[in-house]
């Protein structure tokens, strides 16, 4: 008999990430319907943003009781926001849907300090309830799941980890693409996509241009904006280094994910509490060679030099040390793309929602 899930998805970020989910558990036989889950109104006040959140609530349980499905399925983030949303949307469903109903999360990224940082809401309220009411939380790596354990035994016994689903073939060389961007030269291409913050390593990535031997035979491509791109490019200027650096600003990802096909490194020297980091692992399958830090998934994954170099992400001293060896070393690299090609084949639709499915049926039973 299939298993019924409804599947709240983001409305436009990591929208192909959702639907490949959503693919693959229909794929295994079950019947999945998806529904908006989101934050709402992130740039309004307390109050709308909550009213916002109620609403999405109700909008689910309406769904809820046209569907009756087995599964309510989130995607959703570990920290205190995203958690409070968690925690006032499920408190709403057991209120007003009363039909028996499992719930599993999946958390894209984690503020740990939620367990850490002594709250009474937390502590006391939220923490406990979830525990009571989710039969499954999704994590992107052991080493969020370890410390889920060690901060909150019994939280942890719902705790499993999982991956994202990454499909390469969305990512096709192509010339056209490269003159497109004024990128079609023969200069090496280092890559970096993601959010224009400090602790994504973007500074430690300009700061080690000017000391790197070969930035004249180099162009850094930056994908992405944020709250410090303005900041960013000032330094950038500052540091004189305008011809060797690239900056596309926002694409949307069908754009983007096509620079992983038409560079030749990633350089990702993040320091950000990353989940499961999109651009890292697209990358790695891609079969591009890595520079990037010791960070939640990437530490499950990658192995040095097998798959990548490891670097400090807030010295650029590491990251140009790291630059030098990699353009140096073709052999190395070209080692690196045909290990990190072989590892993408983990994260294909099949493996990743065969897994979760398991996952899934464990509970089911009961």
């Amino acid at each position: 008999m299939a298993t019924k899930i409804l599947i709240g998805i983001p409305p436009k970020n990591h929208i192909n990430l959702a639907m490949d989910e959503v693919e693959g558990l229909k794929d295994l036989g079950n019947e999945c319907e998806t529904i908006i889950y989101t934050r709402n109104k992130p740039h309004g006040g307390k109050i709308d943003k909550l009213l916002g959140v109620i609403s999405n609530a109700f909008a689910i349980i309406k769904r809820l009781r046209k569907m009756k499905p087995d599964l309510l399925y989130l995607n959703s983030r570990f920290e205190p926001v995203g958690t409070t949303r968690d925690f006032i949307t499920i408190v709403l469903i057991r209120l007003f849907y009363w039909r028996k109903l499992h719930v599993a999360i999946k958390t894209h990224g984690s503020d740990l300090s939620i367990l850490t940082k002594k709250s009474f809401f937390f502590d006391s309220i939220v923490i406990p309830y979830l525990t009571h009411q989710v039969s499954l939380w999704f994590f992107l790596s052991h080493e969020e799941k370890n410390n889920i354990i060690h901060h909150a035994p019994t939280f942890g016994k719902k705790a499993y980890v999982t991956g994202n689903i990454i499909d390469s073939k969305r990512s096709t060389k192509s010339t056209a693409f490269l003159e497109s961007h004024g990128l079609n030269d023969k200069r090496f291409k280092f890559f970096f996509a993601g959010r224009m913050i400090a602790e994504k390593g973007i500074l430690s990535i300009i700061r080690a241009i000017p000391k790197f031997i070969h930035k004249d035979e180099c162009v850094f491509i930056f994908a992405g904006d944020g709250e410090e791109y303005d900041a960013f490019k000032n330094e950038i200027k500052e540091l004189q280094i305008e011809n060797h650096v690239h900056l596309t600003g926002f694409l949307p990802e069908e754009e983007c994910d096509h620079f992983y096909a038409n560079t030749d490194a990633l350089v990702f020297p993040t320091y950000f509490d990353e989940g499961f980091p999109m651009a890292l692992f697209k990358s790695v399958a891609c079969g591009l060679p890595v520079i990037t830090t010791k960070t939640r998934a990437a530490i499950d994954h990658l192995k040095e030099p097998d798959n990548c170099l490891w670097v400090d992400g807030q010295n650029s001293k590491s990251v140009t040390k790291a630059l030098n060896k990699l353009y140096e070393n073709p052999d190395l690299r070209e080692q690196m793309a045909k290990n990190n090609e072989l590892l993408g084949k983990n994260f294909s639709r099949q493996k990743i929602t065969e897994q979760m499915n398991k996952d899934f049926s464990e509970f089911l039973k009961h």
